[in-house]
């Protein structure tokens, strides 16, 4: 499902895109293009974005040590789109296997993209009440796909949830080196990849924050049953839906649950949309 606060961005999208130039001929060679930024200025954004935005800010910027790029946008807990992917206000990815960074010829156009920083801060996340609601919904979501513990959400008590972040990893694509790229191709792909970009409703991650995984530890309500509790202290592990991603739960002596879960988040992003000069 398509998470609330993505939304901001498209729906800010669909008000620019009203203001454009509808008479653009998706055929047309266009050589002189440029990327403008979208920004959540015609959106009232509510208290519980303002928030969200407002922590990972400050968690970005202490644990890289630099400022948070202009006109970012609170994402949430994302695992659906990645950069370069081109986005609108009905559908998140509408490019789906078709990727800026894996074209039909099997070229990997890696030199599209700037990897800028990473930081293995690994310090605890301040949770208002809408940000430890995110992470406990995330969690009851990963715990869905074990038989056995997928009803131990239950039993945790979410108001003393603590939250520990992975590591964070920025990058962004280089716009004028795509620009570049885009004009110059006869890749079929990247001929279809550029078409759906100057469509004025859609628009292009073009930075983001990853984070890389996260632990969480939560004190139980209640004591588990004789057997999970056996296994919970010696620790469990399991694979979520990839084989890259993985959870380990190991049950402390004071009965809290640390949970390590394995998986890369987008939590902030930079929309560009691409016009004719």
């Amino acid at each position: 499902m398509v998470k609330t606060y993505i939304l901001l961005a498209f729906v800010c999208m669909g008000i620019v895109a009203t203001r454009c130039n509808s008479s653009n001929d998706s055929n047309k060679k266009y050589q002189n293009l440029k990327f403008e930024s979208v920004n959540d200025s015609l959106y009232q954004s509510d208290e519980n974005y303002k928030q969200g935005l407002a922590t990972w800010k400050q968690y970005y910027e202490h644990c890289m040590n630099q400022p948070l790029f202009a006109d970012a946008f609170y994402l949430q807990l994302q695992d659906k789109i990645n950069i370069g992917s081109i986005n609108n206000a009905h559908a998140t990815d509408i490019t789906k296997g078709l990727k800026i960074l894996d074209t039909a010829k099997n070229k990997n156009l890696f030199h599209l993209l700037a990897i800028m920083n990473s930081a293995n801060c690994s310090d605890t996340l301040p949770l208002s009440n809408h940000l430890r609601k995110d992470f406990y919904t995330e969690i009851t979501k990963l715990l869905s796909v074990s038989t056995e513990y997928k009803n131990l959400p239950a039993n945790f008590d979410s108001t003393q949830m603590s939250i520990r972040v992975g590591t964070l990893y920025y990058d962004a694509l280089r716009p004028d080196t795509l620009i570049s790229t885009l004009n110059r191709t006869t890749d079929s792909s990247l001929l279809r990849y550029k078409e759906l970009l100057l469509r004025p409703e859609n628009a292009l991650l073009a930075q983001t924050v990853y984070m890389i995984g996260f632990s969480a530890e939560l004190p139980l309500k209640i004591k588990p049953g004789i057997e999970q509790e056996a296994a919970l202290k010696k620790g469990v592990s399991f694979s979520l839906n990839t084989s890259n991603d993985k959870i380990n739960m190991v049950l402390l002596s004071n009965n809290h649950v640390r949970l390590q879960v394995n998986k890369r988040y987008t939590v902030l992003g930079k929309f560009l949309k691409l016009k004719v000069n």
